[in-house]
């Protein structure tokens, strides 16, 4: 095969999909096959089409899928960027702690933020009664801020994004730093003999002007890749 379609996870091609079209430019300029870039406006549109796509930057949800439903290889993630939650609690609540979730009711997206937070807290063998699921992130920063549960998890990417006024309707208790979720770049099995070359090219990204360039719009520090135990951490927390 000579060209490799490659799709981006929509989250991350919201705002500035110029960004990835420079980081395939980067590719086609160190690999002798071509890479193909696909933007998805939606999830849905994202799910739909993930069938014909040869290469996938996917989050940890979509990304465990992949491998555990469709035999993709993760063959490299970012360095520094990780998905984590933010435990959040309605400002009126007394001395808020990880210990109020146990029996607690919670308003939270249904995602592996929540399986992520859920897992923390069982460590500390603290178990919410309920698990309120929220269509978005700001949809349970309002609930936590208007005391429709006392207590809340939020992917910390969003809350991080928040405007000071909005972040001042809740009080953040913690903010976990597990590095155990993360996007990673995924290869079809149709295409493995292709895995060592965009490996080894991205893994020297770092290294180069231009590449540095492009990592640095992407807020990547650099790429390395996905070991056995930091794949299976990943899966643990999907369940």
């Amino acid at each position: 095969m000579s060209k490799l379609n490659l799709m981006i996870c929509p989250h991350d091609t919201a705002k500035n999909p110029e960004k990835w079209f420079r980081f395939v430019q980067y590719l086609n300029h160190n690999l002798d096959f071509i890479v193909h870039l696909t933007i998805c406006l939606d999830f849905k549109e994202f799910h739909d089409r993930l069938s014909t796509a040869d290469l996938v930057y996917a989050n940890p949800a979509d990304g465990t899928h992949l491998v555990q439903n469709e035999q993709f290889v993760p063959i490299v993630r970012s360095t520094n960027l990780f998905d984590e939650v933010v435990f959040i609690a309605n400002p009126n609540l007394n001395n808020p702690s990880l210990q109020s979730y146990q029996g607690a009711k919670v308003v939270t997206v249904s995602s592996m933020v929540t399986n992520l937070a859920t897992s923390i807290l069982q460590r500390q063998d603290v178990v919410p009664t309920e698990l309120v699921n929220k269509d978005s992130w700001l949809a349970v920063i309002n609930a936590v801020g208007k005391n429709e549960a006392r207590l809340g998890f939020v992917y910390k990417d969003t809350y991080d994004e928040l405007s000071p006024k909005t972040k001042e309707m809740v009080t953040a208790i913690a903010t976990s730093s597990e590095h155990r979720a993360f996007h990673a770049l995924y290869l079809s099995p149709q295409v493995s003999d292709r895995a060592e070359a965009i490996s080894s090219a991205l893994q020297k990204m770092h290294l180069d002007p231009m590449g540095q360039d492009v990592l640095k719009d992407l807020t990547i520090e650099a790429w390395e890749s996905v070991t056995a135990d930091a794949l299976l951490s990943l899966l643990a927390i999907g369940g």
